[in-house]
């Protein structure tokens, strides 16, 4: 496997945790205590995270056939 795939699959999973750290934080008792908009930055986040988590694992699997 080539070395940048190899970088990408290690970029993939280093953000798959971040990903699910984020969610679970984002469905835990401390994120009702921050303010509304700290919220809607926190949920927007997650939503770009998961799109670059998406295209990564576009990436991977089209190198990969």
């Amino acid at each position: 496997m080539e070395a940048f795939i190899e970088r990408m699959i290690v970029e993939k999973n280093e953000l798959q945790d971040k990903v699910t750290k984020l969610e679970n934080f984002i469905n835990g008792e401390k994120f009702k205590e921050l303010k509304g908009l700290e919220q809607v930055y926190l949920k927007e986040q997650l939503k770009f995270m998961k799109g670059y988590l998406s295209v990564l694992r576009q990436r991977i699997n089209f190198y990969n056939k």
